[in-house]
């Protein structure tokens, strides 16, 4: 396995990146008009490819870039502030793609795929998600054999798929069924995608993100050499899971850019902007919901900027920081763009003014790489099984004697007893929620003193755990439910009183007539 990228770019390299970007957006790229024809312009790939940006951390001798951590989320952040569409493209590509490749592919095939990768004149991704499942990388239902020869043939389907139609090389993940019949787990494979029994399947059309296609996959008898593993025959898991504490980080860092740039608009508007009570700017409300907003911003800011130090110095992350990235860093980040529509009035929901295009946009990244509540609960449940271990996190901070006692209730609150999965279920939502805001207090807690901002921002993440701890204790006992049944029968009531209104007029035709396909 390839030791991780610890960094040794060349001197300038991220800056000239940053600089290109810049002057890209400003002179080339048209968000506009990408988002309306659902697709890029025919010179960006090749654009992007120039400035090296498809192979951000591949190291040299592969003709990449190898840039630091800390340099790459700078890329991440700059790209977010100027397109979605833009950002994905390059992420999907350099956190989902080449990672697996470049960390567990064989040492021949790396060095046959990743010049071609790192340059740009190849795309990859990576295919987990099935119609039956998302990011549960476990319940994959896609299956792979061995054959005697060492070679192996899958079948199955995927959904999904960011750039599925448009990559030559795809990460799939199959259970493994070995030359005895047995299942012997998750394997990955590196495929290229003109092999026969490779089908691209339709696009879906999708609220935003409209450039980027998602599309599904089907795998019909699809025949791989022995060389095409990544890593271990049934330990697949441990590739995939590296694309996905990658994405993770870069969606964070991604919807970062984003905010900062929403807030720049909208503070240039309210400075601007009159209003009765005189200028918007200096409403106290309105002033109130910028100065929160900055310190989420602030917040999220210095989390993805410790896990990338982290990684930078070979320190260990642990599991509970990537979580705490997706979960806050896209909760929070898409609720700053949905404040700064709020608070450009008429002209947010305008959708050429940016600002309603990220809204729509960067929604997604609350379900990218798991939906939010469906990964919090898994963060719950993970403190749940072995609170210590997560508890050991907080003794490399110096938390102050408040923090220290939120800690301690949020240790207490993992010995409540449950009836029921529903019940574990909430009190798991609860303590993911509550593991996420702990980790953020004590990381802004230790940057306080860096300047009056930084204080502010401290001051409202410990208030933001203060007030959700308190929500968790004050829910005590749990309120019991409707069973599932009676929800269900419930909004089958509904039917009555709304009617069936599904459209079934009829659409463009895009399926060749039945008389000119081939037989």
């Amino acid at each position: 396995m390839e030791s991780p990228t610890t960094g040794s770019a060349r001197p300038g390299a991220v800056s000239e990146m940053l600089d290109f970007l810049r002057r890209y957006s400003r002179e080339q790229l048209d968000s506009r008009r990408m988002d309306e024809r659902r697709g890029f312009h025919l010179s960006l790939i090749p654009d992007l490819a120039q400035a090296g940006l498809f192979g951000l951390q591949v190291p040299k001798r592969y003709r990449g870039q190898e840039l630091p951590h800390s340099d790459t989320i700078k890329v991440w952040r700059q790209a977010g502030a100027i397109d979605c569409n833009l950002l994905i493209l390059l992420a999907v590509h350099n956190t989902l793609g080449v990672p697996p490749v470049q960390h567990f592919a064989r040492e021949e095939v790396r060095a046959a795929v990743l010049p071609e990768l790192a340059q740009g004149r190849r795309l990859v991704t990576s295919a987990v998600s099935e119609p039956s499942m998302g990011s549960n990388v476990r319940a994959i239902t896609s299956t792979a054999t061995k054959r005697p020869d060492g070679s192996y043939v899958i079948n199955g389907g995927k959904q999904w798929i960011s750039l599925g139609n448009d990559a030559h090389h795809v990460n799939l993940f199959a259970r493994l069924t070995d030359e005895n019949g047995q299942d012997t787990g998750i394997t990955g494979f590196l495929v290229d995608t003109s092999t026969p029994g490779f089908v691209r399947g339709p696009e879906v059309v999708t609220l935003g993100l409209k450039a980027v296609p998602q599309n599904s996959l089907s795998l019909e008898n699809l025949h791989v050499p022995a060389e095409s593993l990544l890593g271990e025959e049934g330990k697949g898991l441990v590739a995939a899971k590296t694309a996905f504490t990658q994405g993770r980080l870069m969606l964070a860092t991604g919807a970062l850019g984003a905010a900062m740039r929403a807030l720049e608009m909208t503070q240039r508007f309210a400075r601007r902007r009159e209003v009765a009570t005189g200028n918007l700017a200096e409403n106290g409300r309105i002033q109130q919901i910028i100065a929160e907003s900055v310190a989420a911003t602030q917040a999220v800011e210095m989390l993805v900027e410790h896990i990338a130090d982290r990684l930078d110095s070979g320190r260990e992350v642990p599991e509970p920081f990537y979580f705490a990235a997706k979960i806050l860093g896209c909760e929070l980040m898409w609720q700053v763009v949905d404040r700064c529509v709020q608070l450009l009035g008429a002209r947010g929901f305008v959708d050429t003014n940016v600002v309603g295009q990220f809204y729509r946009d960067y929604r997604l990244f609350r379900i990218f790489e798991g939906t939010t509540e469906a990964i919090t609960v898994y963060l719950g449940s993970m403190v749940l099984k072995q609170p210590q271990q997560f508890l050991s996190i907080f003794d490399e901070f110096d938390l102050d004697p408040a923090l220290a006692e939120y800690v301690d209730r949020v240790d207490k609150l993992t010995t409540t007893t449950t009836t029921g999965g529903q019940q574990r279920h909430i009190l798991a939502g609860q303590i993911g929620e509550l593991a996420c805001w702990a980790i953020l207090s004590a990381l802004t807690a230790e940057g306080r003193t860096r300047s009056s901002m930084h204080a502010h921002t401290a001051s409202w993440s410990e208030q933001q755990l203060a007030d959700k701890l308190r929500s968790a204790e004050e829910s005590r006992p749990f309120v019991e439910l409707p069973t599932a049944d009676e929800l269900a029968r419930h909004i089958g009531d509904f039917e009555s009183s709304i009617g069936n209104v599904e459209q079934r007029r009829p659409g463009i035709q895009h399926d060749l007539d039945l008389l000119l396909r081939r037989g």
